[in-house]
């Protein structure tokens, strides 16, 4: 019996591919099992192919991998699709008495089960809980207790009437039945349920769930695949804080008025994707000049131009580092997980107010949609702490007035950090403008203020290398002669091919970088390693040219930019093959 389940469904667009696949989640869930899912859907509302899978232990999980156990496919291209994934033994639950499944063949070595979905469901009381009695054949084949649907079903249908979460719950039964009655069929499925408690979230809830905890009060977007769902989780939650949520009619004037709103004291943010980057990229350097705090999201798709909007892709790592016109100071982070959105939205929020720069935080897509567990406590709300700055009230306001009683808001201060006043700060009057300025914020072209007002700008940068942890985390054998270097989403991946490596004798060192600017120093990991492996979800490999950059050697690169992201022993069979590449010639 395999020690985790990996199951799927797959249809059309418009399906209810994605509501279907979230119900059977939580239920697992709510077992007390780990989960972690994937999504694959086209970039149309309805029309084609979608899926939704989920893998599932008692253990914890943290990636997919390439194998399907049981597919519930609603079409015959389903079943196609995921071919590759399929092995001997693998369920496919189909309903043969449509149209386009009648002529569907099941490779030999596979189960198929013909299940009457639509007419089962009928019986139920309607045919749109097909996909329902799916579920329910689904716990037949996995020996799941049907009871574990009840309360997923619960919530997904509670706002529609008690008759309808019962009519669900029958569809669920009939489906069960069904199999258990029609096959007789020993399946290798034994999913144990347990008491542990966990919480199931994606990446952009946990973003959203980050800057709730770190104090947000105002955030502006404009609807973009994948960052979306962040401004639909802060819709109703944040005005509960009595913050605001605004739909903007465009990227710019989103990215404009969270300036303003900062400008004003409230803790602001904004989300796009790389298409909305590109048309907020005019405000990053009044941003910075105005010496404004703000966090900036970017939840990365398949690019350029329109690319492939559902698809993965981790291609904007050069935007955030150097999009904007002049030379701008900034902070761009990078969770590596799904709760490290929840952690690291908070740290950027600290960051923009501490030192009054723009914080890029940097996302994707393959984060931003999946689900995991996790225990309660991994989002401690005891742990969070808010540091908003140099703010400075009527007590302390003298001491950044001039000789005039001026307040200084850009003042030349050794760290680079000057004061901040919050509008209605008794004496804090002042201006700002995104021409360059001088102390007091008023406009100049005199060359040594020029100078002195950049150089403050970016001594912030060599400030916060001092004072903040921008550490990497590593995994794996630290004594290893085999490095393996990545960022953002493929932790996951990596520390789970780790054990997949360890099962074929190979021993890896891996270190995952959350800080892309400012970034760990690895030149010495690099340098006392005989191999040295750069993963991540682009073409070029933007990050390995960063790391090529610092060392000043050449390093292996695994690169996929196919729009699907990395499965973990995918990942390990790519690193295999790698690690027997002859090494590349160092740069001179």
């Amino acid at each position: 019996m395999p020690e985790d389940l990996n199951w799927a469904i797959g249809g059309e667009a418009g399906d209810g591919i994605d509501s279907t696949g979230k119900i059977f989640a939580q239920a697992l869930s709510r077992a007390g099992r780990h989960v972690f899912t994937s999504k694959d859907f086209a970039s149309r509302i309805r029309g084609g192919y979608t899926a939704y899978k989920i893998r599932t232990s008692v253990d914890r999980i943290e990636s997919v991998v390439d194998r399907l156990d049981v597919l519930i496919a609603l079409t015959e291209r389903t079943i196609h699709e995921n071919m590759n994934e399929l092995d001997e033994g693998s369920v496919i639950i189909y309903d043969g008495e449509r149209t386009t499944m009648q002529d569907v063949e099941i490779p030999d070595e596979m189960v198929g089960l013909d299940v009457p979905l639509k007419a089962l469901a009928e019986d139920a009381g309607g045919a749109i809980m097909r996909n329902v009695v799916a579920l329910g054949a689904a716990c037949a084949v996995a020996n799941f207790p049907i009871e574990n649907l009840d309360e997923a079903l619960e919530k997904r249908f509670s706002d529609k009437g008690q008759a309808i979460v019962e009519n669900n719950k029958k569809a669920a039964r009939v489906g069960q039945e069904y199999v258990a009655e029609e096959y007789d069929h020993e399946f290798d499925y034994d999913l144990e349920t347990t008491d542990n408690d966990y919480v199931l979230l994606n990446g952009n809830e946990a973003l959203g769930m980050g800057a709730l905890a770190a104090g947000c009060r105002f955030y502006a977007g404009y609807p973009i695949t994948p960052a979306t769902s962040i401004m639909e989780y802060l819709t109703g939650r944040l005005d509960k804080y009595g913050g605001k949520v605004v739909q903007a009619e465009d990227e710019l004037a989103a990215i404009n008025m969270a300036l303003g709103a900062a400008r004003a004291g409230a803790r602001s943010m904004t989300a796009t994707s790389g298409a909305g980057i590109d048309l907020m990229t005019e405000t990053f350097g009044l941003v910075a000049t105005s010496e404004t705090p703000l966090v900036i999201t970017d939840v990365q798709r398949s690019g350029p131009s329109t690319g492939m909007p559902t698809k993965q892709e981790q291609g904007d790592l050069n935007m955030a580092l150097y999009g904007g016109h002049g030379e701008v100071p900034r902070f761009v982070v990078a969770p590596t997980s799904i709760s490290e959105c929840f952690w690291k939205t908070i740290e950027a929020f600290n960051l923009a107010e501490k030192y009054q720069t723009p914080v890029f935080l940097v996302s994707d897509l393959a984060m931003s949609v999946s689900e995991q567990t996790f225990p309660p406590e991994t989002f401690d709300m005891d742990e969070v702490e808010v540091d908003r700055g140099k703010v400075v009230d009527e007590d302390s306001i003298g001491d950044w007035q001039n000789e005039k009683g001026q307040f200084q808001p850009h003042f030349p201060s050794a760290d680079g950090v000057s004061p901040r006043a919050f509008p209605g700060t008794d004496g804090g009057a002042h201006m700002t403008t995104g021409l360059e300025h001088d102390e007091l914020g008023r406009r100049t072209e005199d060359t040594d203020v020029r100078i002195e007002q950049v150089d403050k700008r970016q001594q912030k940068v060599d400030t916060a290398r001092e004072q903040e942890d921008f550490d990497y985390r590593e995994y794996g054998d630290p004594d290893s002669d085999n490095l393996v270097l990545s960022w953002g989403s493929n932790e996951g991946a990596m520390r789970e091919a780790l054990d997949f490596l360890d099962e074929r004798d190979i021993d890896v060192r891996f270190i995952s970088v959350p800080y892309i600017f400012p970034r760990p120093d690895l030149s010495e990991e690099i340098e006392a390693a005989d191999d040295v492996i750069v993963v991540e979800c682009n073409s070029t490999g933007q990050f390995a040219d960063l790391l090529e950059h610092d060392a000043l050697t050449r390093l292996k690169r695994v690169n996929k930019y196919n729009g699907v992201r990395f499965k973990a022993d995918e990942l390990a069979a790519e690193i295999e093959t790698k690690l027997a590449e002859p090494a590349e010639v160092e740069a001179e």
